[in-house]
């Protein structure tokens, strides 16, 4: 892979930080002349918060795309189960650093993609990143990327041919009812366009009991809708099916 290409990682690296500057805190102390009592305290707490770090840590590695390529495999399947055929406007909601909007571009050169995001303060990407990743993929003739939120899509109704989204709705921090989100990812497709959105559909708090979802979008007049889990398509170690294992993949046609 391109050195200069930066797809960043799932994992925030504050939150990694975090929970490490946390550790030490506790663990520091035991190193100075303190009663063996507060030490012990002291090393059980430290544990306690060892074990966040190094879970974060494993996910880190894992979601490394110089690694096992989890994330491009992820990518991969929200596009192999967009049934699109390349021609017109496509739409990623939630860019990120680009990474599904860039692979959209590549695949389909016909095609002309927009990538949308809030880029907030707790991630590592900006629109900088997307437009230099597109760059460098060769592709940034085909790309448009700007800023926005999911909840409020800065674009009209009917403007998309298909629309992708990875990962990004659990994120949005405006909107609680989370079916919203789905509802103005659609309305600004095409009838008779086709999506593909990938989210933690199987969490029952966000999102409800996954068939009443299925038969609600259903009833926003979209005439296929298919439901597939993330962790049943893709190989991966347990531990990392733990982490995904309320992800789940919509698509079909409006």
């Amino acid at each position: 892979m391109n050195k200069s290409i930066n797809y960043g990682n799932w994992v925030p690296r504050n939150m990694i930080y975090f929970f490490l500057v946390v550790f030490l805190i506790f663990l520091i102390p035991t190193l100075f002349p303190i009663s063996l009592v507060i030490k012990i305290i002291l090393w059980v707490i430290a544990g306690i918060w060892l074990f966040p770090f190094t879970y974060m840590m494993y996910l880190y590695y894992y979601f490394s795309v110089n690694n096992k390529e989890i994330q491009y495999k992820i990518w991969d399947l929200v596009i192999q189960k967009l049934p699109w055929n390349g021609e017109g406007k496509a739409l990623d909601i939630g860019t990120g650093a680009g990474a599904l909007a860039i692979e959209l571009a590549k695949r389909f050169p016909e095609a002309n993609v927009w990538g949308i995001d809030y880029w907030g303060k707790g991630w590592n990407y900006s629109i900088q990143q997307c437009e230099e990743n597109a760059k460098y993929e060769g592709v940034a003739n085909q790309i448009v990327f700007q800023k926005g939120s999911a909840s409020n899509l800065p674009f009209k109704d009917a403007e998309f041919d298909a629309i992708v989204s990875n990962f990004v709705y659990h994120e949005v921090r405006d909107t609680r009812d989370k079916r919203k989100l789905i509802n103005e990812s659609l309305r600004v497709l095409k009838k008779g366009g086709t999506f593909s959105l990938q989210d933690t559909f199987k969490n029952k708090r966000r999102y409800g009991i996954t068939e009443d979802l299925i038969r609600q979008i259903k009833a926003w007049d979209i005439q296929q809708v298919n439901f597939i889990e993330t962790v049943d398509e893709i190989p991966m170690p347990k531990l990392v099916k733990t982490e995904l294992k309320t992800m789940g993949l919509l698509y079909g046609i409006k």
